[in-house]
Order: C-alpha cells, then structure tokens, then sequence
C-alpha cells in the first residue's frame, strides 16, 4: 500500500513509458501517411472515433470500480482478521485465567502462538503466485528489492509452533485451516478439563469460526480472478480507440492549417495516455494480494498483529513494527 501523499514520479515511468511510445508512433505515423505518403483518406472524422473513445471510457470506468471493490473489501477482510484476533487474544486470557497456574498460563501462550501461526500460514498462503497475476518485469523488480527484507515462511513459523506442529503443519494442504482445527481441538480439551465452561466454550469457538469466516473470504478473493472477459476487453477497446485517435484528430487539426498538423502529437499523447493510465490503475488494482506496490500489505497487519498479542502476554522482546519501503508498506 502506498503511503506517501503523492506517487513518485518513477512509478509513472514505469507504467507509462511503454504507453508514451506507442502514442508518439501513431501520432506519427498519422501525419507521414498524410503528408508524406499523400494518403488523404487516412484522416477520418472525429465522431466515430468520438465514439469509440466514450464507450470505452465507461468501460474502463466500469473495471476500475470493480477493482476497487476487490481491493477494498480485501483490506476490510484482513481488518476483521486483526480485529477477530485482538478478541480471541483478549478473550482466552480472560476466560481461561493468567497468573495462577505456570501450566495453564504455558497453555494460554501455545494457543496464542499458534494463532500467530495460523496468521503467517494465511499470509504465505495470500503470497502465492497465480496464473492471472502480474509477472512484467517492473513487478519482478518490486518483488526481488522488498524480498531481501522479507524472512521465509519456515523461520517465521518456527518461532511459534512446537517441532511436532511444524513438522506436522507441513504435511496439510492448507495449513491455514488445521492450525485454526487444531485450536479448536485444544479449546474442547480446556472445556473436558474444566477449566472453561460451556458458554466460554461456545463464545471461543465462535471466534475461531469467525476467523474461518473471513479466512474463505480472503481465499476467495485471491483464487478468484477478475472476469478475464472484462480485463482482456477493455485492453482491446483502448488499442482500438488509440489507433484510431491520431486519425481522428488528424482531420481536426487540419481544419486549423496544416502548419497546426504537428500538434497532432501532443495532444494524442495526453488523451493516449490519459486512457492507458486509467487501465493501468485497474489492472494493478484486480488482484489485491501480489504484494505489489497499492496492494493490502498483509505482511505489516500480520506483524502488527503479532506484536498486539505477544504484547498481551507481557513478553518484553517484541518484534519492530515494519517499516515503509520506497513510499509503501507490504
């Protein structure tokens, strides 16, 4: 997620360079076939173009709000998740009693650290690549540069899991899912050794099932892929349309002189670019889990999470908030 005011004019470059190129070679392309290779009928009217350009602009329109749908309920699922286990912290503590039994307040921090488990399985799990997800180059580089901060999957788990649980956890599919079955397990034993009754009972399996709750919801987001018919679309309209606008504007600026033909280019640049900028914000904005530069940075939640719950146990040595890379948090 970015966080500075403004966005660094090096990420313009890097979606936009490719877009300015194109622009710059239509533009001048329309006016050498005119000028140069005396084809008049390459100056067609404005309205068709006109056209075209306001149909896809709606269309984009369209993408981009539903982008940013995925994105925003995605961050609103991962702020439930903290709030969820802020609760579920608060409230194992407070039913099962901490500062009486060195046994039961041992037990209190395994159920505690696996959660914090369950939290680094579920961000690895949001971690992994898609076939739909970004893999252009700048991407690649974002990825390679924030990757040399970033500790593995196996040293963030073993911090919180027994050897049996992480020699177990690697065995499962979706390891996200039997570390909250296993906390479930571990909360009936509580209930069978009384040391919580039913309705504490009841109360903690409802927020591991809230916790299930907005687990399916992340995970679908992630494993569902925008509407390819709608991403793949929309590019085409925006080739179309920038094809078809240096020919377009040809016929307008011929109608100034053709001493004025030349600033065909610029202004096809602007509206060229103006249009692929609004996709480019679309496409990025689809898949709000890539660890990419404006998606949720599920990575700063977990460890501020982590911090929260260790903080409750009263341990000392808690782990740094992290920290933003080039404007943005991951």
């Amino acid at each position: 997620m970015y966080i500075n005011r403004y966005l660094n004019p090096i990420i313009f470059y890097y979606y936009s360079w490719r877009m300015v190129l194109l622009s710059l070679f239509t533009g001048s392309a329309a006016i050498l076939s005119y000028e140069y290779l005396e084809w008049q009928w390459v100056a067609i009217p404005w309205l068709p173009v006109s056209l075209v350009g306001t149909a896809t602009a709606f269309f984009v329109g369209f993408k981009n709000n539903q982008s940013y749908d995925r994105s925003w309920e995605a961050r609103t699922v991962w702020g439930a998740i903290t709030n969820h286990s802020r609760s579920f912290g608060a409230t194992i503590r407070a039913f099962v009693g901490t500062g009486v039994d060195p046994d039961v307040d041992a037990e209190i921090k395994v159920i505690i650290y696996r959660h914090i488990g369950w939290l680094y399985a579920l961000k690895n799990a949001m971690a992994q690549r898609t076939a739909w997800e970004h893999k252009d180059k700048a991407s690649e580089r974002q990825r390679k540069a924030l990757g040399t901060k970033l500790e593995s999957f196996e040293t963030e788990i073993v911090r919180y899991l027994s050897p049996e649980e992480v020699g177990w956890i690697k065995t499962k599919k979706n390891m996200s899912t039997q570390l909250l079955d296993r906390q479930s397990q571990h909360i009936n034993q509580l209930r069978k050794r009384d040391l919580i009754d039913s309705y504490q009972h009841i109360t903690l399996q409802r927020l591991i099932a809230s916790l299930y709750d907005e687990q399916g919801k992340s995970e679908r987001i992630k494993n569902t892929p925008f509407p390819r018919q709608y991403a793949t679309t929309s590019i085409v309209f925006i080739f179309i349309f920038m094809t078809l606008l240096p020919f377009g504007l040809l016929t307008e600026f011929l109608k100034l002189g053709e001493k004025f033909m030349w600033l065909l280019i610029p202004f096809n640049l602007i509206v060229s670019w103006v249009f692929m900028f609004m996709e480019y914000t679309g496409d990025v904005s689809e898949n709000p889990f890539e660890g990419l530069l404006n998606d949720v940075p599920v990575r700063t939640i977990v460890r501020n999470i982590e911090i929260d719950l260790k903080d409750m146990l009263g341990e000392e040595n808690l782990p740094e908030r992290c920290q933003p890379f080039s404007g943005a948090i991951f």
